[in-house]
């Protein structure tokens, strides 16, 4: 950025006067260290002082959603409110004072406006040197200079090099302009208020733009009718957090803190777990002055609690403003102002009422919690009702005692389904083993027990197979969206085929893999990992045994075009197979009567089709397109599963 020239035209003031008084590392302690990576909390620091400052509007622009260039002209932020600004004085004798207390100062607690003030401890101004080295401060007062006779705007910078190589005593700040607004440099600020901006930012990498939304929405109370924020031109987003349990049901509760004063708060529950990696957080914001004074919370709450589970659940805040009152009492938020002091007498009662209110809200969840799964258990699942109800007699006291045990375990209702679910496989198999006793034990003769055990077995055996297939089909749409992001064979396709061959053709379900075949292969054709950027290019297979006949399955990845060598490749394999097969002279060795090759790929070339059928006709080679391969493996399960599910349906009734 082109340096600007500095212009003082007011009479009597002199740019020396201007300086950041400071003490040490007093900016590198509570500036870069306090607030490195975190620019909400810091981007708020600046909302606060417009908000002390009367604005009823700020504006904030912001990279989002692309990583941040600090060489990068364009990447900055910029925090601009409309609110009474600041004269020459107020600059020089409170802003650029580190540690000013205004409330004490000016013996108020209020802004001119009425507001209750959130800044007290004076080092807010430093928060922006945790997110970028170059702050610059454009501000123009409500009023106009009696010594101009017209509205000023006093623009300053500063730079982090410069206030670190400070010792101890005042820093140096560059005044840009300083005078008139008539007289102002081209594009800065001439109406009232402030602008920050903030330039050379540290965060490289991006900040979505929901999740900063929802992050700034939760650290004030305030925003409003009277108090808009803007975000790169769009109002704050808050988080639309959807609700199963609250409490109270609606609007705040009140309470008191014994020995400190009243709070107000409300708790609540979600159906599923905040989801901690996407920016969901769970925990108890508390506020004072309508502003965040301590982040996520649970009051240190200790184990054992009952429904302690739920507080990945757990959202809520509560108001506390004794936390910071009036003008000479102490406050009890640490200097962030984004936590409580909790060592404190009164941050120790708070903690205490909090843990208390915690736990009996966790418990209440809890026990909300199981009237829900003993709900969803007798009416909106009728299917695992049915499955109790065909269990023999003892197996299904055993279920329904299970039932009622674990009906109040704190989990989620689907995560109680699946549990139940398995517990119910167990049972059923066990059923099922009971079956085969009695019809090892039952007369011939009994043709009508007969009947009825035979028609057990096959309801039985037709609803585990149903797992199976269902779980075929979930392993065919995975080869599907191998084949469809055309992934690699090796390691990923190969791995995926040989531990399931069936997707090939589905009688081989029962199979036996050949490794020492494929290590023949590899080792004759020079097919063998070296480690090298020719890996990737190496044909890729497994060996199967079905039977009496070896299957050798070669793979291509998902967009390959199959050619004449191809096929031909394919076919010596198996040749040399077959070879080496009829040189074995030990009786004892593994060997198969006949020997098939198998190649897949996306398509075939034109150059390949006779062949193709020439060596299919002789049962030597065998090609398949993945799409055919893909569609014949649902199709084959599918029709299975219907045939399966009708079983199944005619032992409900």
């Amino acid at each position: 950025m082109k340096q600007q020239r500095s212009q003082l035209l007011l009479p009597g003031r002199n740019q020396k006067d201007l300086v950041l008084t400071v003490a040490g590392n007093i900016v590198k302690h509570l500036g870069v260290q306090m607030y490195a990576g975190r620019p909400v909390p810091a981007i708020a620091e600046l909302i606060s002082n417009a908000w002390d400052a009367d604005a009823t509007e700020v504006k904030i622009q912001i990279p989002l959603d692309e990583a941040w260039d600090p060489t990068d002209s364009n990447h900055f932020i910029e925090v601009s409110d409309n609110g009474n600004g600041m004269t020459w004085d107020m600059v020089q004798n409170a802003y650029l004072i580190v540690g000013y207390d205004r409330r004490k100062k000016e013996k108020t607690d209020k802004s001119p406006g009425g507001r209750p003030l959130q800044g007290r401890k004076g080092v807010g101004k430093l928060a922006g040197f945790g997110i970028a080295d170059t702050l610059e401060v454009q501000t123009v007062y409500k009023d106009a200079d009696p010594s101009v006779k017209e509205k000023t705007l006093i623009w300053i910078k500063m730079d982090l090099s410069d206030l670190k190589k400070v010792e101890q005593g005042p820093a140096p700040v560059d005044v840009v302009f300083a005078g008139p607004i008539s007289k102002a440099p081209k594009k800065s600020r001439t109406t009232k208020g402030t602008t920050v901006i903030l330039r050379h930012l540290h965060e490289r990498k991006a900040r979505n733009a929901d999740n900063f939304h929802h992050s700034m929405a939760q650290r004030f109370l305030l925003i409003g009718p009277k108090f808009h924020l803007r975000i790169n031109g769009e109002e704050l987003r808050e988080e639309k957090i959807k609700l199963q349990w609250r409490e109270p049901k609606h609007g705040w509760a009140t309470d008191n803190v014994a020995g400190c004063g009243p709070v107000r708060y409300w708790i609540g529950f979600t159906e599923n777990p905040r989801k901690q990696n996407e920016g969901e957080l769970s925990g108890i914001l508390i506020y004072t002055r309508g502003k965040i004074s301590q982040e996520e919370t649970f009051f240190e709450i200790s184990g054992g609690v009952t429904g302690q589970h739920g507080l990945r659940y757990m959202v809520g805040m509560v108001k506390a403003e004794w936390l910071d009152a009036g003008t000479d009492e102490q406050d009890h938020i640490a200097t962030p102002r984004d936590s409580i002091a909790w060592e404190s007498p009164e941050g120790t009662a708070l903690k205490e009422w909090g843990q208390k209110m915690l736990r009996k809200c966790l418990s209440e969840w809890a026990k909300f919690r199981a009237s829900l799964r003993e709900k969803q258990i007798k009416e909106v699942n009728p299917k695992i009702q049915a499955r109790i109800e065909r269990l023999a007699p003892s197996y299904k006291d055993i279920a329904v005692r299970f039932v009622e045990k674990f009906k109040s375990v704190e989990m989620e209702p689907t995560e109680f389904e699946d549990i139940l679910s398995w517990f119910l496989d167990a049972l059923e198999n066990a059923t099922l083993r009971s079956i085969f006793q009695k019809l090892r034990e039952t007369d011939i003769a009994d043709l009508e027990q007969l009947d009825d055990l035979l028609s057990k077995m096959e309801v039985r055996t037709a609803v585990t197979l149903l797992q199976i297939i269902d779980s075929n089909l979930a392993a065919i749409e995975t080869l599907e969206k191998m084949h469809r992001q055309n992934a690699k064979e090796r390691g990923v396709i190969s791995k995926h085929l040989e531990g399931n061959p069936w997707l090939i053709d589905t009688t081989w379900m029962l199979n036996k893999a050949e490794g020492q075949v494929a290590t023949w292969i590899k080792r004759e054709f020079g097919l063998e990992k070296k480690g090298t950027t020719g890996d990737a290019d190496r044909a890729d297979f497994f060996c199967v045994g079905v039977g009496g006949t070896l299957h050798i399955v070669e793979i291509k990845r998902g967009a390959h075009i199959a050619t004449f060598n191809d096929i031909e490749q394919a076919q010596k394999y198996r040749k040399y197979v077959t070879k080496r097969y009829g040189e074995l002279s030990d009786p004892k060795s593994i060997k198969y009567a006949h020997v098939q090759s198998h190649l897949i790929a996306a398509e075939l070339h034109e150059n390949a089709q006779s062949i193709k059928q020439a060596y299919a006709d002789k049962g030597w080679v065998f090609f398949t397109t993945w799409d055919d391969l893909i569609e014949r493996a649902k199709h084959s399960h599918n029709q299975f599963r219907k045939i399966l599910q009708k079983r199944a349906k005619e032992g409900e009734t």
